[in-house]
C-alpha cells in the first residue's frame, strides 16, 4: 500500500520525493528553532527531553500530514478510487486538487469539503502515535537515565504522554490538515510548480514555503502545549 500511495502521489506531482526530503529535513529544523526561540540558549540543556521529544514528534506528525493530503491521481485505471470516498461519495485526497483521482472529473464544492473532513480520524490516530514515538520514546530514556545514574534530576516533570498524544491529534487533524491542503493544493501548484522547469529555483522556492509552513506549525504547537500546561519545569 505504501509503495502505491507513493506512485499515486508521484503521478499527481512529479516532484514528490523531491519535497517529501525537503518536508522532514525542514521539520527538524524549524522544530528546533522553534524550541530555541521558545525556551532561550540557557534552557535547551535543562529541557532537553522535550527539544527531542518535539523534534522526534514534529518529523513523524509533519510528514504524515504531508502524505495523507497531498494530491493524487489513478496509477492502475481506476481500481484505487473507490479507497478515497466518504459517505460513498468519492473525494480527491486533496481538497483543492483539480480532478478526482481519474485526472478527468472534477470534484463537486461537496466533494472539496468532504475531502478536508475525511483526513481527520487517519491523522488523529496519526498524532497519537507522533506522540507515542516522540514522547514515549523520550520517557524512556529519562527513566533509563534515572536509573542508571540515580545523582542525576531531571528540570522537567514527567509528561503525560496520554494527554500529549491526544493534543497531537487534534492539532494535526484540524490545524496541520489544513495548513498541507492549503500548502499542497494552493500555494505550491499555482506559484512554486511553476517554475518547476527551473530546478534550483524550484527547490529553493519549495523550501522557502515549507520553511515557513514548517516553522508556524511549530510555533503554534508549542504555544498550545505550554498554554495547556502539558509541558512544565519543576519548581
Amino acid at each position: 500500500p505504501i509503495v502505491r500511495g507513493y506512485r499515486q502521489r508521484v503521478a499527481a506531482d512529479s516532484s514528490f520525493a523531491k519535497k517529501s526530503a525537503i518536508e522532514v529535513l525542514v521539520a527538524a529544523g524549524t522544530q528546533l528553532s522553534a524550541e530555541w526561540n521558545r525556551r532561550g540558549t540557557e534552557q535547551m540543556i535543562p529541557q532537553l527531553d522535550f527539544v527531542v521529544a518535539g523534534i522526534l514528534t514534529a518529523i513523524a506528525g509533519k510528514y504524515y500530514s504531508m502524505w495523507r493530503v497531498a494530491p493524487t491521481l489513478d496509477d492502475q485505471g481506476g481500481e484505487s478510487e473507490s479507497k478515497y470516498q466518504i459517505f460513498g461519495v468519492p473525494i480527491p485526497t486533496n481538497s483543492f486538487q483539480k480532478t478526482l483521482m481519474d485526472g478527468i472529473t472534477r470534484p463537486s464544492l461537496t466533494q472539496r469539503c468532504l475531502s478536508l473532513i475525511a483526513p481527520i480520524p487517519s491523522l488523529f490516530q496519526a498524532g497519537l502515535i507522533a506522540s507515542a514515538i516522540g514522547y514515549g520514546s523520550v520517557d524512556c530514556l529519562i527513566r533509563l537515565r534515572s536509573w542508571l545514574i540515580p545523582s542525576y534530576e531531571a528540570a522537567t516533570q514527567n509528561v503525560n504522554v496520554l494527554y500529549v498524544g491526544i493534543y497531537t491529534g487534534v492539532f494535526m487533524a484540524v490545524v496541520s490538515n489544513l495548513r498541507y491542503q492549503l500548502l499542497q493544493g494552493v500555494v505550491e501548484p499555482n506559484f512554486v510548480d511553476r517554475v518547476r522547469h527551473i530546478p534550483w529555483l524550484h527547490s529553493l522556492l519549495t523550501a522557502f514555503v515549507r520553511l515557513g509552513n514548517g516553522f508556524l506549525a511549530s510555533v503554534l504547537a508549542i504555544m498550545g502545549m505550554r498554554k495547556l500546561g502539558l509541558q512544565k519545569l519543576k519548581s
